[in-house]
Protein backbone atom coordinates (compact mmCIF):
# COMPACT_ATOMS: atom_id res chain seq x y z
CA UNK A 1 0.00 0.00 0.00
CA UNK A 2 2.88 2.16 0.60
CA UNK A 3 4.35 1.79 -2.53
CA UNK A 4 0.88 2.38 -4.31
CA UNK A 5 0.94 5.77 -1.99
CA UNK A 6 4.28 6.77 -3.17
CA UNK A 7 3.49 6.38 -6.84
CA UNK A 8 0.46 8.27 -6.48
CA UNK A 9 2.07 10.95 -4.85
CA UNK A 10 4.80 10.91 -7.22
CA UNK A 11 2.37 11.05 -10.82
CA UNK A 12 0.66 13.86 -9.03
CA UNK A 13 3.65 16.16 -7.73
CA UNK A 14 4.76 15.66 -11.96
CA UNK A 15 1.17 15.96 -13.77
CA UNK A 16 1.79 18.22 -16.19
CA UNK A 17 -2.09 19.13 -15.97
CA UNK A 18 -1.96 21.24 -12.70
CA UNK A 19 -6.11 21.17 -13.03
CA UNK A 20 -6.04 17.45 -12.93
CA UNK A 21 -3.31 17.26 -10.46
CA UNK A 22 -5.85 19.31 -7.68
CA UNK A 23 -8.66 17.06 -8.60
CA UNK A 24 -7.37 14.02 -7.98
CA UNK A 25 -6.00 15.74 -4.45
CA UNK A 26 -9.43 16.65 -3.74
CA UNK A 27 -11.08 13.17 -4.21
CA UNK A 28 -8.38 11.42 -2.19
CA UNK A 29 -9.35 13.90 0.87
CA UNK A 30 -12.91 14.32 0.05
CA UNK A 31 -12.99 9.84 0.45
CA UNK A 32 -10.74 10.09 3.05
CA UNK A 33 -11.83 12.37 5.46
CA UNK A 34 -15.64 11.13 4.78
CA UNK A 35 -14.53 7.96 6.29
CA UNK A 36 -12.70 9.37 9.13
CA UNK A 37 -15.72 11.26 10.03
CA UNK A 38 -18.07 8.83 9.85
CA UNK A 39 -19.67 9.47 7.23
CA UNK A 40 -18.96 6.61 4.68
CA UNK A 41 -17.16 2.73 5.66
CA UNK A 42 -15.84 2.90 8.51
CA UNK A 43 -13.86 -0.47 7.84
CA UNK A 44 -11.33 1.70 5.63
CA UNK A 45 -10.73 3.84 8.51
CA UNK A 46 -7.07 2.18 8.99
CA UNK A 47 -6.29 2.89 5.10
CA UNK A 48 -7.30 6.59 5.25
CA UNK A 49 -5.31 7.44 8.19
CA UNK A 50 -2.73 5.96 5.93
CA UNK A 51 -2.99 7.14 2.67
CA UNK A 52 -3.73 10.57 4.35
CA UNK A 53 0.03 10.21 6.81
CA UNK A 54 1.67 9.35 3.57
CA UNK A 55 0.41 11.90 1.24
CA UNK A 56 1.08 14.73 3.88
CA UNK A 57 4.68 13.74 4.90
CA UNK A 58 5.54 13.74 1.16
CA UNK A 59 4.44 16.88 0.82
CA UNK A 60 1.68 16.07 -1.60
CA UNK A 61 -0.86 17.39 0.39
CA UNK A 62 -0.53 20.83 2.74
CA UNK A 63 -1.97 21.24 6.62
CA UNK A 64 -3.99 23.88 4.85
CA UNK A 65 -5.81 21.30 2.35
CA UNK A 66 -5.78 18.89 4.60
CA UNK A 67 -8.26 21.28 7.28
CA UNK A 68 -9.90 22.92 4.05
CA UNK A 69 -11.25 19.28 3.20
CA UNK A 70 -12.11 18.62 6.68
CA UNK A 71 -14.01 21.95 6.98
CA UNK A 72 -16.08 21.40 3.46
CA UNK A 73 -16.47 17.52 5.47
CA UNK A 74 -18.17 19.43 8.51
CA UNK A 75 -20.27 21.74 6.62
CA UNK A 76 -21.91 18.74 5.16
CA UNK A 77 -21.87 17.26 8.64
CA UNK A 78 -23.69 20.13 9.73
CA UNK A 79 -26.10 20.47 6.75
CA UNK A 80 -27.50 16.50 8.35
CA UNK A 81 -27.73 18.22 11.47
CA UNK A 82 -24.15 16.72 13.38
CA UNK A 83 -23.13 20.29 14.80
CA UNK A 84 -20.12 20.98 15.91
CA UNK A 85 -19.33 23.39 19.20
CA UNK A 86 -19.48 26.93 17.97
CA UNK A 87 -16.21 27.34 20.45
CA UNK A 88 -14.25 25.02 18.88
CA UNK A 89 -11.93 26.48 15.70
CA UNK A 90 -11.57 23.61 13.08
CA UNK A 91 -8.57 22.48 14.12
CA UNK A 92 -9.81 21.64 17.95
CA UNK A 93 -12.67 20.04 15.80
CA UNK A 94 -10.46 17.86 13.54
CA UNK A 95 -8.15 16.57 16.28
CA UNK A 96 -10.70 15.68 18.80
CA UNK A 97 -12.27 13.78 16.19
CA UNK A 98 -9.15 11.96 15.27
CA UNK A 99 -8.43 11.46 18.84
CA UNK A 100 -11.61 9.44 19.10
CA UNK A 101 -10.24 6.72 16.82
CA UNK A 102 -7.21 6.19 19.41
CA UNK A 103 -9.70 4.11 21.90
CA UNK A 104 -9.29 1.75 19.45
CA UNK A 105 -6.55 -0.59 19.67
CA UNK A 106 -6.45 -1.80 15.76
CA UNK A 107 -6.90 1.99 14.62
CA UNK A 108 -4.68 3.54 17.34
CA UNK A 109 -1.50 3.00 15.63
CA UNK A 110 -2.63 4.20 12.28
CA UNK A 111 -4.15 7.03 14.02
CA UNK A 112 -1.04 8.14 16.10
CA UNK A 113 1.03 8.24 13.11
CA UNK A 114 -1.08 10.20 11.45
CA UNK A 115 -1.45 12.80 14.30
CA UNK A 116 2.46 13.14 14.32
CA UNK A 117 2.63 13.52 11.09
CA UNK A 118 0.06 16.34 11.02
CA UNK A 119 1.46 18.21 14.04
CA UNK A 120 5.26 17.56 12.53
CA UNK A 121 3.83 19.89 9.55
CA UNK A 122 1.80 22.29 11.77
CA UNK A 123 5.08 23.14 13.86
CA UNK A 124 7.25 23.17 10.41
CA UNK A 125 4.62 25.55 8.96
CA UNK A 126 4.78 27.78 11.90
CA UNK A 127 8.85 28.27 12.06
CA UNK A 128 8.84 28.81 8.62
CA UNK A 129 6.19 30.72 7.74
CA UNK A 130 5.70 33.67 10.32
CA UNK A 131 2.25 34.67 8.26
CA UNK A 132 0.56 30.61 9.28
CA UNK A 133 -0.85 30.93 12.52
CA UNK A 134 1.21 30.08 15.68
CA UNK A 135 0.37 25.99 16.07
CA UNK A 136 3.01 26.06 19.18
CA UNK A 137 3.62 22.94 21.76
CA UNK A 138 0.95 24.48 23.68
CA UNK A 139 -1.15 24.12 21.16
CA UNK A 140 -0.27 19.67 20.99
CA UNK A 141 -0.71 19.89 24.30
CA UNK A 142 -4.28 21.54 24.19
CA UNK A 143 -5.19 18.76 21.64
CA UNK A 144 -3.69 16.22 23.18
CA UNK A 145 -4.95 17.14 27.06
CA UNK A 146 -8.69 17.36 25.33
CA UNK A 147 -8.40 13.80 23.33
CA UNK A 148 -7.48 12.33 26.60
CA UNK A 149 -9.70 14.06 28.68
CA UNK A 150 -13.05 12.70 26.52
CA UNK A 151 -10.96 9.12 25.83
CA UNK A 152 -9.66 8.25 29.39
CA UNK A 153 -9.50 4.64 28.07
CA UNK A 154 -7.61 5.36 24.88
CA UNK A 155 -4.74 6.59 27.35
CA UNK A 156 -2.53 3.24 26.76
CA UNK A 157 -3.03 3.94 22.96
CA UNK A 158 -1.99 7.63 23.55
CA UNK A 159 1.69 5.86 25.31
CA UNK A 160 2.13 2.97 22.70
CA UNK A 161 0.90 4.78 19.56
CA UNK A 162 1.50 8.18 19.42
CA UNK A 163 4.14 9.08 21.96
CA UNK A 164 6.75 6.83 20.44
CA UNK A 165 6.46 8.34 17.15
CA UNK A 166 6.28 11.77 18.19
CA UNK A 167 9.41 11.22 19.98
CA UNK A 168 11.09 9.23 17.73
CA UNK A 169 10.57 11.62 14.60
CA UNK A 170 10.33 15.38 15.67
CA UNK A 171 12.98 15.11 18.42
CA UNK A 172 13.24 18.65 19.08
CA UNK A 173 9.81 19.01 19.25
CA UNK A 174 9.42 16.70 21.14
CA UNK A 175 12.09 17.66 23.95
CA UNK A 176 10.06 20.95 24.13
CA UNK A 177 6.58 19.65 24.52
CA UNK A 178 8.27 17.20 27.32
CA UNK A 179 9.87 20.51 28.87
CA UNK A 180 6.52 22.56 28.75
CA UNK A 181 4.59 19.49 30.53
CA UNK A 182 7.28 19.68 32.77
CA UNK A 183 6.86 23.53 33.59
CA UNK A 184 3.16 23.55 33.66
CA UNK A 185 2.76 21.20 36.73
CA UNK A 186 0.22 23.13 38.16
CA UNK A 187 -2.56 24.38 36.06
CA UNK A 188 -5.22 26.34 38.09
CA UNK A 189 -7.28 27.87 35.29
CA UNK A 190 -8.36 24.10 34.46
CA UNK A 191 -11.62 22.15 35.12
CA UNK A 192 -10.91 19.30 37.28
CA UNK A 193 -11.49 16.46 34.35
CA UNK A 194 -9.08 18.34 32.27
CA UNK A 195 -6.72 19.13 35.58
CA UNK A 196 -6.87 15.14 35.45
CA UNK A 197 -5.91 14.52 31.59
CA UNK A 198 -3.39 17.16 32.10
CA UNK A 199 -1.72 14.92 34.96
CA UNK A 200 -2.25 11.91 32.89
CA UNK A 201 -0.74 13.28 30.17
CA UNK A 202 2.37 14.17 32.33
CA UNK A 203 3.00 10.96 33.44
CA UNK A 204 2.64 8.85 30.57
CA UNK A 205 4.79 11.36 28.37
CA UNK A 206 7.33 10.95 31.02
CA UNK A 207 7.37 7.55 31.07
CA UNK A 208 7.79 7.25 27.42
CA UNK A 209 9.81 10.07 27.39
CA UNK A 210 12.12 8.03 29.36
CA UNK A 211 12.48 5.06 27.46
CA UNK A 212 12.96 6.82 24.37
CA UNK A 213 15.97 8.31 25.94
CA UNK A 214 14.78 11.82 26.33
CA UNK A 215 14.55 12.01 30.06
CA UNK A 216 16.68 10.51 32.79
CA UNK A 217 16.16 10.77 36.09
CA UNK A 218 18.84 12.14 38.88
CA UNK A 219 21.09 10.26 40.30
CA UNK A 220 19.90 11.15 44.26
CA UNK A 221 16.35 11.80 45.01
CA UNK A 222 14.00 11.07 47.56
CA UNK A 223 12.33 7.98 47.85
CA UNK A 224 9.25 9.87 47.01
CA UNK A 225 10.36 11.50 43.54
CA UNK A 226 8.75 8.69 41.38
CA UNK A 227 5.88 10.50 42.39
CA UNK A 228 6.59 13.77 41.48
CA UNK A 229 7.63 13.92 37.49
CA UNK A 230 9.26 17.17 38.50
CA UNK A 231 12.01 15.21 39.85
CA UNK A 232 13.33 14.31 35.96
CA UNK A 233 15.70 15.88 34.52
CA UNK A 234 15.22 16.71 30.41
CA UNK A 235 18.64 15.76 28.47
CA UNK A 236 19.61 17.70 25.34
CA UNK A 237 20.91 15.34 22.59
CA UNK A 238 22.07 17.56 19.35
CA UNK A 239 20.12 16.99 16.87
CA UNK A 240 21.93 16.20 13.27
Amino acid sequence: MRQVLELVSSLIAKNPDATAARAVKTSILGRNMAIITHQAAQTLVKPAFKSLECLLSKGTISPAELIDAYEKTSLESISLGNEKDACETSWDSFFSGVFGWMILQDVSPAAGKFLVTVFRELRSNSVNSPNQPDHDIASWQRWIRKGLSKNPDALENFKNYLFPPLFKLDRPGSLAFLEDLNRQSLVWDMKGQEMDAHSLLRLAAIETGKKAGLVEEPSKYSPFCDLVPSAYLYRHHPVP
